[in-house]
């Protein structure tokens, strides 16, 4: 008897949300910030990738002014915006990237000239082709959250995937420092 096991794969159970919306659950903003925070504090952050708010809402408590925008509206924000072509004054990034379109989000990101973070797989960088872009863009840390956030708690299922953070100064590092982050709640 075969049996197959898809992993990550497209299946009516294991299907991509629209647009590659994905919610980022609140301990995610936390693990970010409790490493971070010193690096944001002070700036008027963009969320160019906001759906419902989760990543804003953490920050907003955290005191920071946010600029929340979408492509699409979620019920927060203001949507309409492409990150990839509007501009927004700001001193910080921090965003959950549709996951087809990370590496145009780190480029625009750096493009600006501010400290910004990104949440991806945690293989993003594991791909020959970001190689280039990982030299080009070098980032001063990566967050390795030590659980798996449930980014679609909905499906019943528990969360099969591991994330990263990915953080940048405003101007590439000569290091990249690698952190283990355990959940943690504000």
């Amino acid at each position: 008897m075969k049996s197959s096991i898809i992993i990550g794969g497209k299946s009516p159970k294991n299907s991509r949300n629209a647009a590659d919306f994905y919610a980022t659950p609140p301990e995610c903003t936390i693990a970010l910030l409790d490493n971070f925070d010193w690096l944001f504090s002070g700036s008027r952050i963009w969320e160019p990738a906001c759906g419902d708010g989760a990543i804003s809402k953490v920050l907003e408590g955290r005191g920071y002014e946010v600029i929340s925008t979408d492509l699409y509206y979620r019920g927060y924000g203001d949507s309409g915006m492409n990150f990839l072509n509007a501009d927004c004054n700001c001193g910080g990034i921090i965003t959950n990237p549709p996951f087809n379109l990370a590496s145009e989000f780190i480029e625009r990101s750096a493009a600006k000239n501010v400290p910004f973070a990104m949440l991806t797989k945690a293989t993003f960088w594991h791909a020959k082709k970001r190689q280039k872009l990982f030299e080009a863009t070098r980032p001063m840390a990566i967050i390795a959250m030590t659980w798996r956030p449930a980014m679609s708690p909905e499906r019943g299922k528990s969360a099969t995937m591991d994330f990263i953070w990915t953080v940048w100064g405003s101007a590439p590092s000569k290091k990249t420092e690698y952190i283990l982050q355990g959940k943690t709640s504000d």
